[in-house]
């Protein structure tokens, strides 16, 4: 214990300070050592976590000029309030993560020492009532202990409240890290903005990703936490993008590929005036030019004819389209004569079954003839004509060649 003989103070007055961390910011090999043994007696001395120092200022910096004008809408003013919110310095983020850390692995400890009942487990999880995958991480840990009895003890009551108490300590350290980010997503989100969803819910989608951004982080890497949450802020507008942007979900990797041939088309545009070609772009990003072209006609947006107009619902985009199928005279037959569509079927059959159609039921102005006299005209025997008849026949009777016909057969 003697390793600890720092956090004595702070354990005998009940409670631990953001400033006892800062020797473990600037030797990361000592948190190693003594992160274990500070857990285990922050467990057992119930030892609160940086009571009211999860409460970041926002009031640090100066307000933006002009900032009493009224404001002109609602992204305004989002972007006035987080203008207060001040960044956060490298050794900040680090200790904000051990901070964070510390109570996640209070939390862990105090569910699962000693072994609890499967009443005691069901009091947590109603207590808490929360998907935060920390917590459901180690509750599903936990092998409840044989029980009986479905009432809780005084002493486990009390267990329950310190547990509900350790996740609001987990949960305040995780919502600082995303307060103190937020400035960094409406830069982020302004990238994609005309492309089907509005700024402010891609901002939305954006903030409620940074919450797994510090589910996954780790300061040990030595990565900041600013930089690792950009990443995380660009998956969720693409997965806002690929979900709401347009009737027919894109995949992710799709609508980043866009961003990229956007982005391409944009600095063309700029240089020269003019717009890259497919096969530019896909010798610019390095892929076949079919690919590219599949990729910009699935961009393409798809609206509703019955999107209105008019605010007043009377006047729909179907009224001002056109019909592009050809309209016929009013007094026009109502398709091709039949004779000519079984022309157009005759067609399908041999000269020999077209001869003997035709020959038969006295088309083309020939009047029908008997099975003996078309046997005579094409030196066969009565049978084989006959047989020649029902081929032809059956081959007419195909379902392709009566709908040829649906206009003119009974309904």
């Amino acid at each position: 214990m003697h390793e600890l003989s720092r956090f004595i103070p702070s354990f005998r007055r009940g409670s631990l300070q953001l400033a006892d961390l800062d020797p473990w910011v600037q030797e990361p090999a000592l948190y190693e050592a003594e992160r274990e043994s500070v857990v285990r007696s922050i467990v057992r001395r119930h030892v609160s976590l940086f009571p009211g120092e999860a409460l970041p200022a926002t009031a640090s910096r100066p307000a933006i000029p002009g900032a009493d004008a009224p404001p002109s809408d609602l992204y305004v003013v989002y972007l006035r309030e987080i203008r207060r919110i001040p960044p956060m310095e490298r050794s900040e983020e680090f200790r904000y993560a051990i901070a964070l850390e510390l109570a996640k692995n209070a939390l862990e400890l105090e569910m699962k020492s000693p072994r609890p009942t499967r009443a005691e487990i069901t009091a947590m999880d109603a207590a808490v009532a929360s998907k935060d995958p920390t917590f459901l991480r180690a509750l599903r840990a936990i092998r409840p202990k044989p029980s009986t009895s479905s009432e809780l003890s005084a002493q486990a009551q009390e267990r329950v409240v310190r547990v509900k108490t350790r996740f609001e300590e987990m949960l305040a350290w995780k919502r600082v890290l995303v307060f103190r980010t937020l400035p960094l997503v409406p830069g982020m989100a302004r990238k994609y903005r005309g492309m089907g969803v509005s700024v402010m819910d891609l901002i939305q989608e954006a903030n409620a990703s940074l919450m797994k951004a510090t589910d996954r982080y780790e300061w040990r890497k030595g990565v900041r936490f600013v930089v690792y949450a950009r990443w995380w802020v660009q998956q969720g507008i693409l997965k806002s993008l690929s979900c709401h942007s347009r009737t027919v979900r894109t995949p992710v990797y799709l609508a980043q590929k866009l961003k990229k041939i956007r982005d391409l088309n944009d600095r063309a545009y700029t240089g020269t005036g003019s717009h890259l070609s497919p096969a530019q772009i896909g010798e610019a990003l390095d892929e076949p030019t079919a690919r590219v072209e599949r990729a910009l006609a699935a961009a393409k947006l798809t609206v509703s004819i019955d999107r209105e107009l008019d605010p007043s619902g009377d006047f729909a985009l179907r009224d001002v389209l056109a019909d592009p199928r050809p309209q016929e005279l009013p007094d026009a037959p109502p398709g091709p004569p039949l004779t000519n569509r079984i022309d157009q079927l005759l067609t399908t059959l041999s000269n020999r079954e077209r001869l003997v159609l035709e020959l038969r039921y006295g088309l083309h102005q020939h009047a029908p003839e008997t099975l003996d006299c078309v046997s005579k005209r094409l030196g066969v025997s009565r049978e084989r004509i006959r047989q020649i008849q029902e081929q032809a026949i059956r081959k007419l009777k195909g379902p392709s060649k009566k709908l040829a016909l649906g206009s003119f057969l009974p309904s």
